[in-house]
């Protein structure tokens, strides 16, 4: 006969040794819950209306005021019935262009409407890679969804009429936010060209800007007579300082986890990590949802050594990631200096390096490369880091080159075992 059981804070009924194993489960993970509402810690899985409030509560603790106040002064002529500059964002990954510009543009949407001046803006996402037709192909999609993804089969000319059509069919200003607008990566001039020149001539309503990029240098490959008809205003996003990510971090606390379960100095140290590294938010919330997971297996409290355990956890994460994303040549080579290393007790010079190589190879049933090329490919393990190569010199023997480890024991461990 099956008993019912209760699952709040009362004592589960008596039974066999597995559900005292159950039981006992329960309660220790029970007492060490730190999370409260996990999604605040996952942007993938927050929705709409919450992401949102995040980001409202964010700007109102004054976080990146200066870019915004630099937005302010570009565009603030739509409410004069001006149209306003075409504005080109600067910034690293992570520093809150999108979301910061989305906010903007919202706001100004909000002001507009109580001034009955008619405004939208449309959001283009070309955060992967795109030609010059498919990136046309996502404007059309942000301007009216109803236009579906093509692959092939439709002329750039049929694409360009579609945009325009759309267009017509309003009046006003319209914004077009181009996100990650480096991301074009054949035909860009003429990418270009169509939003900057064609588009304004042919479409009725007073159109302008705003180009999102990750790279500063992007402009420099842009032909100038582009750049003269985009007549745009230059605003650059720089990495959070700690402060910021301090401010941030508070936030997704309150929203996401037991408050009295959290030190202040972990959240500062997360904050400092990302700061020193990149400054990305993203990272920074990564770091503090890898920094709670690691408290509830463990004391149930958020401190700064989990932290620190979170922060080399992420690092051997993405070491081993780097490892798994290397042709198969390169894999051997790493493999064969860390078999190496072992053998020798930490040095090897690239003659021994290329025998370990050669011999692996046999093992593994695969063909060497040269010598020359095994060389070549030791300066790119040494460029990511994966090894450390120092230049010896032998005097009048001339100069060699070895190398030593430089990953850390749990992955050069698992390079140890030959399958």
């Amino acid at each position: 006969m099956v008993q019912k059981m209760s699952c709040g804070n009362a004592a589960f009924a008596a039974g066999n040794p597995t559900e005292s194993l159950i039981r006992d489960a329960f309660l220790v993970s029970a007492s060490k819950r730190i999370t409260i509402n996990p999604v605040f810690l996952d942007d993938e899985k927050l929705p709409e209306g919450e992401r949102v409030a995040v980001l409202q509560e964010v700007f109102n603790r004054n976080i990146r005021l200066r870019q915004l106040e630099r937005l302010a002064r570009c565009l603030s002529p739509v409410l004069g019935g001006m149209l306003p500059p075409n504005v080109l964002v600067y910034g690293p990954s992570g520093t809150g262009k999108s979301v910061t510009c989305l906010h903007f543009l919202s706001t100004l949407r909000a002001l507009c409407e109580a001034r009955s001046i008619p405004f939208t803006f449309s959001y283009v996402d070309l955060t992967t890679p795109h030609t010059c037709f498919g990136a046309l192909n996502e404007l059309a999609i942000a301007l009216d969804g109803r236009v579906r993804r093509y692959r092939k089969g439709i002329a750039l000319d049929h694409m360009e009429e579609t945009i325009i059509q759309t267009l017509n069919g309003r009046d006003g200003f319209v914004c077009v936010l181009v996100d990650e607008a480096d991301n074009v990566t054949t035909d860009t001039d003429l990418f270009l060209t169509f939003l900057a020149k064609t588009l304004p001539k042919k479409a009725a309503p007073k159109l302008f800007y705003v180009f999102l990029t990750n790279r500063v240098e992007w402009e420099k490959t842009l032909d100038p007579r582009i750049l003269s008809v985009l007549k745009k205003t230059d605003l650059i996003f720089e990495p959070y300082d700690a402060m910021d990510l301090v401010e941030i971090l508070r936030l997704r606390v309150e929203k996401a986890l037991d408050g009295s379960k959290v030190e202040e100095g972990a959240v500062s140290k997360i904050a400092a990590f990302a700061s020193r590294e990149t400054g990305d938010a993203r990272k920074a919330v990564e770091l503090l949802a890898k920094a709670v997971k690691l408290a509830e297996e463990g004391s149930g409290r958020l401190t700064e050594a989990e932290v620190d355990a979170a922060e080399r956890s992420l690092e051997l994460d993405k070491t081993e990631e780097l490892i798994r994303s290397l042709a198969r040549q390169q894999q051997l080579a790493l493999q064969a200096c860390y078999l190496g290393f072992a053998q020798r007790r930490g040095r090897l010079s690239t003659g021994d390096a290329f025998q370990v190589y050669a011999d692996l190879c046999k093992v593994q049933g695969t063909t060497a490369i040269s010598q020359r090329r095994f060389s070549d490919m030791l300066n790119f393990l040494d460029l990511y880091g994966l090894v450390n190569a120092t230049v010896i010199s032998k005097g009048r023997f001339g100069k060699t080159r070895e190398m030593s480890p430089s990953l850390p024991a749990e992955v050069a461990g698992r390079l140890l075992r030959v399958e």
